[in-house]
């Protein structure tokens, strides 16, 4: 009788978890077109108060700190037209916004166990000995500069980069 009630319990618990994950959001893949870069046919007189911060860039060879705010207009672009971006679309926002491939890291955006959406995603993109880390959760972006630990920005399982 008691291992019964034990085997009608787990097996509640599994039907309960299997059900709410059915109810989890699915990951997108969408990836944001790249802008298209402005151009001008005159030469009007420039307007230093009327003319709006330019767009930040890559800056190759840069550090962390000199990239942060590139790495953040990227995932904030990504985060504008794809609210839960799966872990490709984030590589490939990356990849396609001019970060190398080889230094690209990222979670699973799906559980080990039941395979649902993960609740969050990290990822991070090795500059020199330090890190550009990002975290897409609930629709919110956050990012933090930090050091490379072992070899990797990332402690944990990561995602395969095809």
């Amino acid at each position: 009788m008691r291992g019964t009630r034990g085997g009608v319990l787990l097996a509640g618990i599994v039907a309960l978890a299997v059900t709410l994950s059915a109810c989890a959001p699915d990951r997108d893949n969408t990836v944001p077109v790249p802008m298209p870069v402005p151009t001008s046919s005159g030469s009007p007189t420039p307007n230093p108060a009327a003319e709006p911060d330019p767009d930040p860039t890559l800056l190759p060879g840069g550090s962390a700190l000199a990239n942060r705010a590139y790495f953040d207009f990227v995932n904030k672009r990504l985060l504008a037209v794809n609210k839960n971006p799966s872990d490709q679309a984030v590589v490939t926002n990356l990849e396609k916004s001019g970060f190398a491939k080889k230094d690209l890291e990222v979670t699973p955006d799906k559980t080990s166990v039941f395979r649902a959406p993960s609740a969050s995603i990290e990822f991070s993109v090795r500059v020199g000995d330090t890190c550009l880390i990002g975290q897409f959760k609930s629709g919110a972006y956050r990012s933090v500069i930090g050091p490379v630990v072992d070899g990797r920005c990332l402690v944990g399982k990561t995602a395969p980069i095809p």
